[in-house]
């Protein structure tokens, strides 16, 4: 079984899970499907533009004819990585059903363990550190960053992951993607059900947190979708559902930390990516989205995540090694 198997078993396995669980819609799925698609028709359209602005620059003659052999020539490398695109994007659609479906499976039990494991780490609840340390100006910045670099760098991540020249690098990190999102984002979310400090006072009614959200300005992109997961509680869909421990922000960063560390070692990508997830970091405390340890339990389940995606095909080797064929004997003389 090498790195694709295992995926394609992996991501079927998850699939097949999320037609068993109460929340599952056909209907939310393939509204969010056709979404998805769409976004990735300009993602193909955006490609060919930049291949071929790219080829114009170069004041080639015939750019069309060389586009078509620059994509013929690396065809392999292309349909693979449309393939684990595609994979990415079915997985996203999978992992959203069985997301708004983890109370109805364990319902949310964690919040006040996790508060004072807080509490105990940190002397305070984290939040009012980052709120005594930094203004209004930052909160609205960490606002806009949670959402917009995050998406950006979220797609672009997905991308050099799908498409990298280095197709061992490729499948390994499609796989770690997938297996953060399920391993980390499910079957660990079920384990510690937990809702976040902006949602502790509806679902226990405990007021610990009503500072915190009475400190958020109303309009903040964060605010409002926080209200709008609480309002489409227990509704199918794709973008609904609420979850905390462990915080997929984080893990998915770390993650890409894991990989450029993989490619470029101790360099300025490297500590730009440890840069961009330390943004993070504080951005998911400060808006009230996860507790501090959400974070650093990702942290500890990301490495193993990593290590095994590169391991499974010489896991698989030594499972099922292959048959040692024996030479003729040799007849005496």
């Amino acid at each position: 079984m090498d790195t694709r198997a295992f995926l394609a078993f992996f991501l079927t396995l998850h699939t097949a899970l999320a037609f068993t669980v109460p929340m599952s819609d056909i209907g939310e799925i393939a509204h969010a499907v056709y979404l998805q698609s769409l976004l990735l028709v300009w993602l193909l359209l955006a490609g060919s533009v930049a291949l071929l602005v790219q080829i114009a620059t170069k004041r080639m003659n015939h750019p069309t004819k060389i586009m078509y052999r620059v994509c013929r020539m690396n065809r392999s490398r292309l349909g693979e990585g449309a393939v684990f695109l595609v994979s990415l994007a079915l997985m996203m659609q999978v992992y959203m059903v069985l997301k708004v479906s983890i109370p109805s499976l364990v319902p949310f039990y964690a919040d006040p363990f996790l508060a004072d494991l807080d509490m105990m780490l940190f002397g305070q609840d984290p939040w009012r550190i980052s709120h005594a340390l930094l203004g209004s100006g930052a909160t609205r910045f960490l606002d806009m960053f949670y959402v917009t670099p995050c998406l950006i760098v979220t797609l672009g991540m997905s991308l050099w992951a799908c498409f990298s020249k280095d197709r061992v690098f490729s499948r390994r990190c499609v796989l770690a993607i997938t297996m953060c999102w399920f391993i980390i984002g499910v079957w660990a979310a079920v384990a510690l059900s937990s809702t976040g400090p902006v949602y502790v006072e509806h679902f226990y009614s405990d007021p610990r947190f009503a500072e915190l959200r009475s400190v958020l300005p109303s309009d903040l992109t964060a605010t409002r979708t926080q209200a709008y997961l609480l309002e489409n509680f227990g509704a199918p869909g794709f973008g609904k559902g609420i979850s905390a421990m462990p915080s997929m922000h984080n893990a998915l960063y770390l993650l890409l930390i894991w990989m450029v560390y993989d490619r470029f070692g101790n360099s300025w990508q490297l500590w730009s990516a440890i840069a961009f997830e330390a943004t993070v970091f504080v951005a998911s405390v400060h808006l009230g989205w996860h507790y501090a340890v959400d974070g650093l339990v990702a942290a500890i389940l990301v490495p193993p995540i990593w290590y095994f995606a590169g391991r499974v095909e010489s896991i698989s080797l030594l499972a099922f090694p292959a048959p040692i064929s024996k030479s003729p004997a040799r007849q005496p003389t």
